[in-house]
């Protein structure tokens, strides 16, 4: 009795997980009742990303260069902050920026995943309008609200990002090292270690704070006359002791 008792409740349990299953998915089809088509329509937002970045990733379509052209474009001039300019396929620049005549930004919208993914969800809406139980507007607002926080810490990462892949005379590295040691002079030595222990007190990592200054140290030490070595070693020491006391170790 008590055997039968217990498969009646593990019947019951998966009755009412298919039940579920069903309300979320909708009922099961069998292959002539159009299996075919519900599973090419419910699994769009995968294939269909997936077709996306193929056409637009692989050059010999052609599609690639269209995206990327950044020309023709209109132009607005920002001074000493930078050229700023927008192209036909929605390509934006920002052009000698702060003067410096090889640092540029550029941001290509249609060809970047960002508007893959978004264009891919917009199609996923209006294949399944009817099946909504929320409104597209309340989607977007549960979205926005999830990603507001780590956005800006994202945002952060974005721009220390764009930092550190620029090279030669318009590398952040190059530009930061030759004002530091032109302000403190020898004294850049003293200063040396402290930029260490900044850099793993935000980052709460010796690596990154080694990674993200030491082409700083070593310019500036180039600068000053000074043995780069030594202000490596200051750099590795500093980054040491801010380790010791950054927010991640402490909490």
């Amino acid at each position: 009795a008590e055997g039968v008792e217990n498969d009646a409740q593990t019947m019951g349990t998966n009755k009412s997980q298919q039940e579920t299953l069903d309300e979320i998915l909708g009922p099961q089809k069998n292959w002539g009742e159009g299996y075919l088509k519900e599973m090419i329509l419910r699994t769009f937002p995968i294939w269909g990303v997936v077709v996306l970045l193929i056409l637009t990733r692989v050059e010999q379509i052609g599609i690639k260069d269209v995206l990327t052209d950044q020309s023709p474009y209109f132009q607005i001039l920002f001074g000493t902050y930078g050229d700023f300019r927008l192209s036909a396929s929605i390509v934006f620049q920002l052009r000698n920026i702060l003067t410096y005549p090889n640092l540029n930004w550029k941001y290509e919208f249609i060809y970047l995943p960002f508007f893959l993914f978004t264009f891919t969800s917009g199609c996923t809406f209006l294949l399944f309008r009817k099946n909504l139980k929320s409104t597209p507007r309340d989607v977007v607002n549960v979205a926005v609200n999830r990603l507001a926080n780590p956005a800006v810490a994202l945002f952060g990462a974005l721009v220390l990002v764009q930092l550190l892949i620029q090279e030669d005379t318009a590398a952040p590295a190059f530009i930061l090292g030759t004002i530091l040691a032109d302000w403190f002079k020898q004294g850049f030595v003293v200063i040396s270690p402290l930029l260490g222990a900044l850099g793993s007190f935000f980052s709460g990592s010796t690596t990154v704070s080694n990674l993200t200054f030491a082409d700083v140290q070593d310019i500036a030490a180039e600068t000053i006359g000074v043995s780069t070595t030594s202000m490596l070693a200051l750099q590795a020491v500093g980054a040491s002791a801010g380790n010791g006391v950054c927010l991640n170790n402490i909490i």
